[in-house]
Formats: C-alpha cells, structure tokens, sequence
C-alpha cells in the first residue's frame, strides 16, 4: 500500500466538485446519500488523478477515470482513523437487492483516507470481474461484529489479495 500526503489544492478540488452535486438526503441515489461520503469518493478520484497523473475525471456513474492507457477506473474510497491493515476489507456495494450490481469499469482503485483529510493510503487494484470472482458476496444486514451491512449487499474483498501500484 502506498500512503499519500493530500495537498490542499487535492482538498479544494474535490470541495469545488461536491458543492456542484445536488443530493436527495431521504433516499439512496447514484452519488450516494450523505454528502460527507460523496465529498470523501471525489478525493480519492482527485487523489489517484493526481497519483497516476491523469488528465481528466470522467465523472460517470459505472467509472470514474479514463486511464492513461485508456482503461475506465473507479475509485472507492472510505475514511478511517489509523492506517488499515492488510486483511481488513475493501467493499463494492450493490444498489440492488435483487441482484450484484456491476460497474461498467476496467478496474477498482481502493482507497482509505485519514479522517483528518491529511494522508490517504492508495491500497491497490484489481480488474472488476476478479473482484466478484475472488471476493465474498456479503447480503443485506449480515452483521460482521465492528459493522453492518445494512444498506446493501455488497461483495468484499482483503486489501492483501489487491494488486500493488508499482
């Protein structure tokens, strides 16, 4: 895993993009349902952009970056408070409950931000359909001790078993 110091400029970035979006907190929608969550998921994509020093952010919902060697990306990011460790899971929920949802993307990016918004830890990547194939499917309300899953099924996957960026 790669830790990162966030710029300012990154913090700014992806602030300009949130206040653009227009949320409906009573209900699930594509971006999410809490501002604070749709504020952390542009960092990561503003993080990575800048990481991999790509040009563009596509701003999609089935992905979230065109790679420099033209692969979709999406990016999931989540906040923590200390650095995560290697079997802690990285998490793709599915917005339907009859069915896994998947994104149109290439390959996920996992990331964990400090709560602080100080430094990130870039956890690695793994093409899409590996994901769903190697990860373990997680239904609505199963209860994993530390958390819930109680707003959709979901399929997890350990940091460790990510791909590491060179």
């Amino acid at each position: 895993m790669i830790e990162f110091e966030i710029k300012e400029s990154i913090i700014e970035s992806a602030k300009n993009r949130c206040n653009n979006v227009s949320v409906n907190s009573d209900k699930l929608n594509k971006y999410g349902s809490e501002k604070k969550r749709i504020f952390d998921g542009y960092l990561g994509e503003e993080i990575i952009k800048e990481y991999l020093n790509i040009d563009d952010i596509s701003d999609n919902y089935e992905y979230d970056l065109i790679s420099n060697k033209n692969k979709r990306l999406e990016v999931k990011t989540i906040t923590c408070s200390f650095k995560p460790k290697e079997d802690y899971l990285c998490t793709v929920n599915s917005h339907s409950l009859e069915y896994v949802h998947k994104q149109k993307a290439d390959y996920y990016i996992f990331l964990r931000v400090l709560n602080t918004y100080k430094k990130a830890w870039i956890l690695g990547w793994i093409e899409c359909a590996e994901f769903f194939i190697i990860g373990s499917f997680v239904e609505k309300g199963t209860d994993f001790g530390k958390f819930n899953f109680t707003k959709a099924n979901a399929t997890v996957l350990e940091i460790s078993k990510l791909n590491n960026f060179k």
